[in-house]
């Protein structure tokens, strides 16, 4: 079997330049050298939100953020929107169900966004919505919502807005401040090319005005003690400060390069991938595609096969379908560390397996179509 390599929308690769920083002497984290790497890595990740409110890091999963959020920003009873469109998606409505909300759910078919006139329709219906819940790009089915839109109408109703940006922060195109976003958090292990061990969530000064007016119980997640820290560079608790460090090497890369220049780059491995799988004779099962992964439909039953013949002959790790659709669509991954050699080393895999498997009888295709989209642009 030829060595492994990670094409799933996370964990995604990890640069040899943040990797190596975690092979360091380990340094204690309550020191004047560990406080300053904090520091530079708040700032940094304020950069890549476009905020200039706090950005609090959690050694947590992006979903100990998610259950931050939730458990900071409302109180029990609470009424509030949930948007539902896919696997992950499904865990603001969880969250909601575990700390005793009023839940308004919104669901929309998986493989396609809600619309945002369904959420204006659901605060007309609904009085008292404190707050939304959303997912701007659906890591189970690639779908991409219209958070701008969604933020927009949030605020006229007087809501809060929090955002599940795990997949989308590096990949599209997010104005936290602009487009009003109270509450977005990520993750180490997508855009921010870092080993899995981290979230992130930026608090708006509505946000943090709503946190000390009341909300639920809460200890280890408590955001306005994280709040507090971080004014020292600090943290409340105990951090993975090796993954921190390596964050903040992450994000020196990421400023390096420019944050345009690094959306851009998604933007044009997602464009081209998705050139190639259609000119394979696949489907695409997104909607409305984002830049992290995408979404295909092969022929019924070999969803699975695709994915392992990959991997066995071709040393190439794909992602595959979740809930309802597992088994039916394979997921490409293009978030973080990728550039345009490595669509081809991709492409090229999933195209040998087509025809291995006796799914194609038109080898090159693929190769063709990734060339002339990186071509025209």
């Amino acid at each position: 079997m030829p060595p492994e390599k990670l094409f799933t929308p996370g964990p995604t690769a990890v640069p040899w330049q943040v990797l190596e920083t975690m092979s360091r002497p380990l340094i204690h984290h309550r020191t004047k050298e560990f406080r300053e790497i904090h520091r530079e890595a708040a700032e940094n990740l304020k950069y890549v939100y476009r905020t200039s409110d706090p950005v609090v890091i959690l050694t947590a999963s992006g979903s100990g953020a998610m259950e931050a959020a939730v458990a900071n920003l409302t109180r029990v009873g609470e009424k509030a929107i949930v948007i539902e469109v896919g696997k992950f998606s499904e865990r603001w409505r969880e969250l909601g169900e575990a700390y005793g909300l009023d839940l308004v759910v919104l669901k929309a078919e998986w493989g396609d966004p809600i619309d945002p006139d369904q959420v204006a329709k659901a605060f007309d219906e609904n009085s008292g919505v404190g707050i939304v819940f959303v997912t701007h790009c659906e890591t189970s089915t690639g779908v991409l919502q219209d958070v701008k839109t969604i933020a927009r109408i949030a605020h006229e109703k007087g809501a809060l807005i929090a955002v599940d940006g795990i997949t989308s922060l590096c990949a599209q195109n997010v104005q936290t401040d602009d487009w009003g976003l109270d509450a977005v958090i990520g993750g180490s292990q997508k855009g921010f090319m870092t080993p899995p061990g981290l979230s992130f969530i930026s608090l708006s000064e509505n946000a943090r005005e709503r946190m000390e007016a009341g909300r639920h119980p809460v200890y280890y997640f408590d955001l306005i003690k994280a709040v507090k820290a971080l004014e020292k560079n600090d943290t409340p608790y105990t951090p993975a400060h090796t993954v921190i460090i390596a964050l903040n090497e992450a994000l020196r890369m990421i400023k390096e390069e420019g944050l345009e220049n690094v959306i851009r780059r998604h933007t044009r491995n997602a464009k081209a991938t998705r050139a190639a799988v259609k000119a394979l004779g696949l489907k695409l099962f997104s909607a409305m595609p984002c830049n992290a992964t995408t979404a295909a439909v092969p022929p019924d039953g070999t969803a699975d096969k695709i994915r392992n013949h990959m991997v066995e002959r071709y040393g190439v790790r794909i992602a595959g379908g979740q809930g309802p659709v597992k088994g039916k669509i394979i997921r490409l991954g293009h978030l973080g560390y990728y550039h345009e050699t490595d669509m081809y080393t991709m492409i090229s895999a999933l195209e040998g397996t087509l025809v291995d498997l006796g799914l194609s009888d038109t080898p090159g295709q693929g190769i063709e179509a990734l060339l002339r989209s990186f071509a025209e642009d």
